[in-house]
């Protein structure tokens, strides 16, 4: 068993609940990492600006796949980019503003130049949104956005939207695609993004395979990419229907380094 290939999903998986990380453990694993030659892999739904804040103290190469796999970044520089047609992006936002599910939503469009939403920028919601998105924008009128989106990012209270979900699936079957984000939310991009898509473009990349892959989420939009890693593991804390699509399932949960302790172990053997 040769491990070339480590790709991790960041929320609920590598943070615990506080959005924090053991940095030291981390260290001690990216340089064992570095020295076998295993790349380094954050597969999020997150923009890709926010992600290297959380390694900035960190020696050692990492990849960002951001954006649910629409927006891959090695070096600094833009690999891959897959866009959603701005046509596209105005038909959904009219069809959530004509359906009863989606009235209540928070919306985020996370575009090339910056991210946009009607939230007043003076709401709590706004700064709460902020952090995820560091260049959010408050816009009058998400229709008369002109950047390239990425990303719908669409929020609710609660925390159960399998029905809104399945509802805009089925009205955008072939050309959009929703899934889970976990904690109340779904991520709306194109039918062949995800995850997946972009873990598969960087083996090809560096030519490397499935059974060289050791992957790691905990939400319903992980579950592809853990697929595509002989070793894919979803996280204690997933949730059960998030379990039961995935072999395997580490020994403990985000709040004590369940990803990092399996990555350690995997190094270890190799």
């Amino acid at each position: 068993m040769t491990i070339k290939l480590i790709a991790t999903d960041i929320d609920g998986t590598f943070l615990n609940d506080d959005s924090q990380y053991n940095h030291t453990y981390f260290q001690e694993l990216m340089t064992k990492m570095t020295a076998q030659n295993v790349r380094f892999v954050v597969a999020s739904g997150n923009q890709y600006p926010h992600l290297p804040q959380y390694f900035e103290d960190i020696d050692g190469e990492i990849t960002y796949l951001a954006e649910d796999g629409a927006h891959i970044v090695q070096d600094g520089q833009a690999i891959s980019e897959d866009l959603i047609p701005q046509a596209l992006v105005r038909e959904a936002l009219q069809w959530m503003g004509q359906n009863d599910g989606f009235k209540n939503a928070w919306l985020i469009l996370s575009g090339q130049q910056a991210s946009y939403t009607e939230i007043p920028a003076s709401a709590k919601r706004f700064k709460q949104s902020g952090y995820f998105y560091g260049d959010l924008t408050s816009v009058m009128d998400l229709m008369e956005v002109t950047d390239r989106i990425y990303k719908l990012d669409i929020t609710w209270r609660q925390f159960d939207v399998s029905q809104q979900e399945t509802d805009f699936n089925a009205a955008f079957q072939g050309r959009l695609r929703a899934t889970s984000s976990g904690l109340g939310g779904i991520d709306v991009i194109l039918p062949h993004v995800n995850k997946a898509y972009g873990l598969r473009k960087l083996q090809r990349l560096w030519g490397i395979s499935k059974a060289e892959t050791l992957a790691f989420g905990d939400s319903g939009n992980d579950v592809e990419m853990l697929q595509m890693a002989k070793y894919g593991y979803v996280m204690k804390n997933a949730p059960l229907d998030v379990q039961r699509q995935v072999g395997l399932v580490t020994d403990r949960d985000n709040n004590h380094d369940g990803m990092l302790q399996t990555v350690a172990k995997y190094l270890e053997e190799q």
